[in-house]
């Protein structure tokens, strides 16, 4: 599903940056520290609705508080540093202008259960308002939070991380068998690779009856003259060695088991498409394309795919 792909982002840089953040301090490097700041309170905004700033922007190095949410009474301090020590040290340092605020805490490193299993002493002349419980937040609190998000909220976290946290990303993409089976077909002039699909041995008419296929009857009409020419890039495929070919069919029809189960017809084939648009974004070795040329490309390997009945029930 999508939204498993997008919180597979997520999860995966938010940990690699609390490890970033843990190295750095380690060497006595706090400079990531400063930027995080940023990238968490635009985070925090998207995930409750915050309007939180900078609390430097009102009050140049304000004491135990980073960010503020004037309007709703919050104020946010984020830190590497998650110890009942750091903060109770914070919580006694709040100024009589953060009388009736909410304080929260980001541990932006380290696990904070613990944390939240402690009792904190709050300032009684400031009725500041702070239950460690609840207001102790750490990668696994935001995380779960994302968890909960529809999928267009999430697809918005998730397009924030990759913009933010981009500089990474071809180290830690995979290459994929899909993305090598993409880039050989671009290199056709499919124009003059067309061919007649003989369909004497298999009636596609009754399989895509069967599945009831509306539109994909269409875009196996127009594309199934590729067949041939699909085949010839998976036969080159596996002579660099075994099950190359079977592999990328194997991905398709996965796509398809675990998707059939909550879409049909023409539905299911749209979800499948953009699943397999969601693998390849994530493949190092994909080239880039135009958006309408990817979609052509990803259309005629699931109409081979449909014909190798890897997807869609046989008649």
């Amino acid at each position: 599903m999508k939204t498993q792909i997008y919180f597979n982002y997520i999860e995966e840089r938010l940990a690699w940056l609390s490890v970033r953040i843990t190295s750095r301090g380690s060497l006595n490097m706090y400079d990531i520290n400063i930027h995080c700041e940023d990238f968490y309170m635009r985070l925090l905004n998207l995930l409750y609705g915050w309007n939180l700033v900078n609390a430097n922007t009102i009050q140049r190095n304000s004491p135990a508080v980073d960010l503020i949410y004037t309007s709703g009474n919050i104020i946010v301090q984020v830190s590497s540093t998650n110890t009942t020590t750091k903060i109770q040290s914070s919580l006694d340092k709040l100024g009589l202008q953060y009388t009736g605020y909410n304080y929260k805490f980001v541990s932006i490193a380290k696990p904070a259960d613990k944390l939240k299993e402690h009792k904190f002493n709050t300032p009684s002349n400031l009725n500041i308002q702070f239950d460690a419980s609840t207001d102790i937040y750490d990668i696994d609190t935001l995380l779960n939070k994302i968890k909960s998000l529809s999928a267009t909220e999430m697809e918005e976290v998730y397009k924030y991380i990759k913009q933010e946290l981009h500089f990474e990303t071809d180290e830690l993409k995979l290459e994929t068998g899909l993305a090598h089976v993409i880039n050989e077909l671009s290199e056709i002039d499919l124009e003059s690779n067309e061919a007649i699909f003989d369909t004497t041995t298999y009636d596609i008419d009754n399989k895509i009856i069967k599945n009831n296929l509306a539109v994909f009857k269409e875009v196996v009409e127009q594309y199934d003259v590729y067949f041939y020419v699909v085949q010839r890039i998976y036969d080159e495929f596996d002579k660099m060695g075994n099950n190359k070919s079977y592999a990328v069919l194997q991905t398709i029809r996965k796509e398809y088991l675990e998707l059939k189960s909550k879409f049909s017809g023409d539905e299911l084939y749209k979800a499948i498409a953009q699943n397999i648009k969601d693998k390849l974004s994530l493949s190092a070795n994909l080239k880039q394309f135009y958006d309408d040329d990817l979609e052509l490309y990803v259309d005629i390997i699931l109409v081979d795919a449909f014909i190798k009945c890897k997807i869609f029930e046989k008649p």
